[in-house]
Formats: structure tokens, C-alpha cells, sequence
């Protein structure tokens, strides 16, 4: 039996962690024994049972007193608590889907406990992040969220507190912490539980042709299967084009702006801050993209193996700033598999 792990999967609503914890499961290719906690709507129950009180809408629970709120919420992360004692024995993964932030009539509330969250133990903590627009389309559709319509830019700040709250419980109890786009590939769970080994991938975005999106898809797919021939899940890779800019004449300014600058600090400081390899890929015909050049550049400088695929024989001094420059793809991947296999146990976990 594999030894039991926990991993703390959150993110604010709308930002798919119910449909990724679900989507886990299915995708058990190793059957392995899940377990699947879903904070939210525990809590939710938890507020339907109180005792000589009517049960508390949904749509007005974070209005209640913050002490009742909490001890709602204890009494919630008790009852999992309880379950993930009686249960470690008899799993080989447990999910906990929840929140770290609340944000409610203006104001960021902490969901949990520091203290609770100790007792669990949990192995990794991933939170997940969506593209602000899609997560308000979700929100509207529930009680809550159209009593707060919550902006771009307040959805932008929400998930940033939410992430950088995951980031200090994780730092706190000494283990992992990723972010991750709400439509990652569930099974990423398995390779970074294994070892920190993630690939960042990189391509010139804002005018690659059509052509050259699919040249870059394609590469991708590549890059998936080889992890799939060595370990039986694909690479644990990170695309940026999974969360794609907000576009449109009605955004406001302010909002344009943030989107903007919180795209920057995603790529910059979360995506290639948590990779150990980047992988660049120009298709031919595509020129430089700043963006491209940048994180190479940061990620070259904080440690990270930066690989370049760029099919041009004269190359500025500055695409130096690399671990290797490949001209073709087919001289890249003749080099990445190997690579690759000897990086994921140079990175794996608990050595």
C-alpha cells in the first residue's frame, strides 16, 4: 500500500478546485483509494444543523458573527479531521477542497484555523487560479455571488490574498506550495508528490499566427507524452495560454491594468518561481517575443535550467542567457528524455 498523502487543494469560487479534486479521481489510472473532502459544503451542513435555529441560507452564512462563523468552521474541519484519523490507514490520498480567503462586503476574512490546518498534516498545498471574467460568470450563477458582483480587479486581489495565504500555511508547515491554472491536468498531483521536478512552458504569445499556435500544441504534446513513456503521467508542465488575457472594449481602465500586472506576477512569480526547468519553443517564422526573453532571463537567474528551442542560425549574444539553445526541435528532444529522467530523481522528494 502507498503511504498515505494530503494534499490541500485551494482556491476561491469559481476557480474550478471542486471540478479538479473531481477530476482527480477519475482520472486514477493506478486505483489508487481517494478520499475527497469538500470544505465548502461541509460547512454549509454544518450551518443547516444547528441545533433550535432555523438552517442558514447559503447566501447569508458569511454574514454571521465572526465568532459564530468560526465555530461553525471548527466544528466543520473537526468533523474532517475525525474521518482523516479513522481513514489514513485504508487510503492512499486524501483531497481537502478549500477556501483560505473569504472575501465578504469589502473584507478578507480567513476561512480556517492556523491550528487546524497544524493537526491535519498535509503533505503539499496547491492553490488553483482562473481567469477573472470566467470566475465571475461562475460566481453570478450562485446566491453569494450575485449579492457581492464582485469586479475584475476584486476577483485579481481575492486570488492573489488566497495564494499568498496557501503560501505561508505551506511555508509554515514546511512543505510545498504550487499554483496552478484551474484547468491544469489533475494527475500533476502525482509528479510533484514524487518529486519538485515542473516544467514552465514558454512561447511568443500575444502574435503568434495560427499556424504557429498549433506548431506550439503540438510541441506540447510531445513534451506530455515523453513524461507519460517514463513514469505514466504526463509531464508535470505549466502553459501559460491555459488562463488567457482578459480582452475587450468594455474593461474598465483600472481593471485593464490589473489584469495586466497581475499576468506579469502569475508568470514571473509564481509559475517560474515554483519550476525547476523552463522550456522555451519559437516556431519558424516567429520573432522574439520580450515576454519570452524576460522569463528566460528571470529564470536563467534564480537557478532554473532555461532550455531554447529557436530554428535561426544567427542568434543575438543575448540568447546566451540559457542553459542550451536547440535550433530544431527534433535536436531537442534527441537531448530531453534523458534529461528529463535524470532531473525528476535528482528532484525527487524525501532524499
Amino acid at each position: 500500500m502507498a503511504e498515505c498523502k494530503k494534499v490541500v487543494i485551494a482556491g476561491i469560487p469559481g476557480s474550478g478546485s471542486t471540478q479538479f479534486c473531481e477530476g482527480y479521481e477519475q482520472a486514477n489510472i493506478h486505483r489508487l483509494r481517494i478520499l475527497n473532502f469538500n470544505m465548502g459544503e461541509i460547512l454549509l451542513e454544518s450551518a443547516k444543523n444547528t441545533l433550535h435555529r432555523p438552517p442558514i441560507p447559503a447566501e447569508n452564512l458569511l454574514n454571521l458573527n465572526p465568532e459564530l462563523l468560526s465555530a461553525l468552521q471548527k466544528k466543520a474541519f473537526d468533523k474532517v479531521l475525525l474521518k482523516i484519523k479513522n481513514s489514513e490507514n485504508s487510503c492512499d490520498r486524501i483531497l481537502i477542497d478549500m477556501h483560505c480567503q473569504f472575501f465578504w462586503n469589502d473584507i478578507f476574512w480567513n476561512a480556517y484555523d492556523w491550528s487546524d490546518l497544524s493537526e491535519l498534516g498535509a503533505d503539499m498545498f496547491i492553490t488553483l487560479i482562473e481567469k477573472p471574467s470566467k470566475i465571475k460568470d461562475r460566481q453570478l450563477a450562485t446566491p453569494q455571488g450575485k449579492s457581492q458582483n464582485h469586479s475584475l480587479r476584486d476577483i485579481l486581489l481575492w486570488q492573489n490574498c488566497e495564494s499568498n495565504t496557501a503560501q505561508g500555511f505551506a511555508a509554515n508547515f514546511g512543505v510545498p506550495h504550487y499554483v496552478l491554472p484551474g484547468q491544469q491536468d489533475p494527475l500533476t498531483i502525482e509528479s510533484l508528490l514524487k518529486s519538485a521536478f515542473l516544467v514552465y512552458f514558454q512561447m511568443p504569445m500575444t502574435d503568434a499566427s495560427s499556424q504557429a499556435d498549433a506548431e506550439i500544441s503540438e510541441f506540447k504534446k510531445r513534451l506530455l507524452f515523453i513524461g507519460r513513456q517514463l513514469t505514466g503521467w504526463p509531464t508535470p508542465l505549466i502553459d501559460p495560454r491555459t488562463i488567457d488575457i482578459e480582452s475587450g472594449g468594455d474593461l474598465s481602465l483600472q481593471n485593464q491594468l490589473a489584469i495586466r500586472r497581475h499576468t506579469v506576477h502569475r508568470d514571473l512569480n509564481w509559475y517560474i518561481a515554483q519550476a525547476s526547468d523552463l522550456v522555451a519553443f519559437y516556431p519558424l517564422g516567429t520573432t522574439l517575443s520580450k515576454g519570452v526573453s524576460d522569463e528566460s532571463t528571470r529564470g536563467f537567474e534564480t537557478g532554473k535550467n532555461v532550455f531554447v528551442i529557436y530554428p535561426n542560425k544567427h542568434t543575438s549574444p543575448f540568447m546566451d542567457i540559457a542553459t542550451r539553445v536547440f535550433s530544431t526541435t527534433d535536436e531537442f528532444f534527441g537531448f530531453w528524455p534523458k534529461y528529463m529522467h535524470e532531473q525528476m530523481e535528482k528532484l525527487e522528494r524525501n532524499r
